[in-house]
Parts: C-alpha cells; structure tokens; sequence
C-alpha cells in the first residue's frame, strides 16, 4: 500500500515538474492554501484569483493559458517578486527572452533613466560611428543643454552604465539594455509619457519624409488581442535586429501603443 502512494505521488511529482511555469506557480499556492484548510476547494483559489473554476483547473494542468488581461492580477495574489514575474510572463510567451549580451534594467533600480528621456538618448548616441566622447559633441548631437548632458553622464557613470578608464574615452558597459515586459511601473509609465511628449513636440516640425506617424482602429476579441500583442513584441524584435545590422545613422525613437478606447460598463 505505502509503495503505491508513493508511486501515484512519484507520479504527481513528475506531472507537476513538467508543467510550464505559470502551471506550478498556481499550483503551489493552491497546495499551500490547502496545507492550511483540508477543506479550501478549487471554486474558493479560483474566486480569490478572480477566475472562473473550470478555466482555473485547465490552467493548472497546463491544458490552457492564463489570460493576458488577468496576468497581472494572478502575479498580485501570488505575490511574485519582479525576477518571478518576468518568467512567469515568459511561461506565457508574452516577452522573448534577451540576448546573452542583454542587461536588464530593473525600474526600481533605474528610475531616474525611465523618468527622465534624455538619458536614452545619451546612451544611444554612444553607438553612433562618429561618436566623440565629449561633453560638447553630446550636446551638440542629441539637442541637450551642456550642463544637463553633464550631469546625466555623471548619473550614467554612478549607475555602472558607463566608464570612461583613465585618459580613454566614454565607453557603455553594456550594449543592449531591456527591461521587464507587462509589469505595471510608474518609472515605465512616466517613460511612456516622455515618449508621447516627444512625439507630440516633433510632429509638425518634422517632415513627412523623414518620420512615420500611423494608427488603425479595430475591433479585437480576447484571442485576437492576444496575437496582436504578440505580433508587437516580433515587430520589436525586428527592429532590433535592424539595429544591430546598421552602421550608424540617423537616432530614431520607435513607439508601439495600444489600448482600449471604449468605457468599460461599471
């Protein structure tokens, strides 16, 4: 008798190992939950995570996803540390996995880069051909004030994003930089709206040859939404690699945005 609960739990052991993460994650939490209360049923972990049962239980035998729309509420009543977060997210094939060479710029850490625009910019100039590591070249380049180009190297250099070795040159510690994907941040939304401003102030002074400014309106259900949000992230990928293949250029900001525009019926 003991050897076959010990196999039937073997077994359980290697369903469980097996699952994607998102899968275990919630499984976890619900034994937990049900170590405290022998009675706590999976209609009662599904009315906590704000999910219908039914969809809750393919969830966990990894027979479904969770919902985009309810991911970030799941991470929440997990209570998933942000390094959980992002592979909870890459369970769910939301955001690709960065390149070895890759940093990851935690926003509780680097906020002042996401609140400010300028400092993006300054590190972007530093893969241009014809950089100079001057204070004034910088300036003159990118448009911003030279005190200011001043103090957001000094920043850069006491955040480990740049150095510049005795009697060398100013030099990125890191070629490629990204941060998490679908976690709510008020650095990443002030980023945002940075972003917007910038694209708002050079709409009309910028011809129309040089930049490209489009919208569509659709009308998406939650499957379709889903693939859009996909089809972003490729898109961005894209662009990356189109980075990576260029010699240097002109710096161009590249701004994704979707959103719902309908009120939502209380």
């Amino acid at each position: 008798m003991l050897s076959g609960l010990y196999n039937s739990a073997l077994l359980i052991m290697t369903e469980t190992q097996e699952l994607p993460y998102f899968a275990k994650k919630l499984t976890e939490l619900f034994e937990v939950k049900k170590t405290k209360n022998r009675r706590y049923s999976l209609r009662a972990y599904a009315k906590f995570l704000s999910m219908n049962p039914g969809t809750l239980s393919a969830i966990m035998k990894g027979k479904r996803m969770v919902p985009l729309q309810d991911a970030a509420n799941v991470m929440l009543k997990l209570e998933l540390p942000p390094s959980e977060q992002e592979q909870f997210l890459l369970s769910l094939g939301v955001n690709k996995p960065p390149a070895e060479s890759a940093y990851k710029l935690d926003a509780s850490k680097y906020g002042i880069l996401f609140d400010e625009w300028e400092y993006f910019v300054i590190l972007a100039v530093f893969r241009l051909p014809d950089f100079k590591s001057t204070t004034a070249w910088v300036a003159q380049k990118t448009g911003i004030a030279k005190d200011r180009v001043e103090t957001c190297l000094q920043t850069l250099e006491e955040l480990s994003m740049i150095e510049r070795p005795s009697g060398a040159p100013w030099q990125r510690q890191h070629r490629n930089l990204y941060s998490s994907h679908d976690i709510s941040s008020k650095s990443m939304q002030r980023a945002h709206l940075n972003t917007l401003d910038m694209a708002r102030e050079r709409l009309p002074v910028i011809p129309v040859q040089e930049r490209d400014y489009s919208f569509v309106t659709v009308a998406l259900d939650e499957k379709r939404f889903k693939k859009l949000k996909k089809l972003v992230l490729k898109f961005r990928d894209d662009v990356f690699e189109l980075d990576e293949q260029s010699k240097g250029g002109e710096l161009y900001r590249v701004a994704l945005q979707c959103f719902p525009i309908l009120n939502k019926n209380e």
